[in-house]
């Protein structure tokens, strides 16, 4: 079975003022919410549920460039 949505710790490493980063399923719109924020452009991190319809998840970093890491904590499937 595949997963339906996984349990992230999303943690940003920006190299300057970071304004939101945002992580939503594949082939959908990019939500108008924020994962997390990062706006002092200091090392944040944030414990997120994304839902999946394909296995995989986008990411977008508003405002900034920032180093991506996610920790994969579980996952949920039929």
């Amino acid at each position: 079975a595949s997963a339906q949505a996984y349990v992230f710790n999303a943690t940003v490493v920006p190299t300057g003022s970071l304004s939101y980063l945002a992580l939503w399923p594949n082939g959908e719109a990019q939500p108008v919410v924020s994962t997390l924020n990062a706006i002092d452009g200091t090392i944040t991190s944030n414990m997120a549920i994304v839902p999946t319809t394909n296995g995989e998840i986008d990411a977008y970093a508003a405002a900034g460039i920032t180093q991506l890491v996610l920790d994969i904590s579980s996952y949920f499937a039929p």
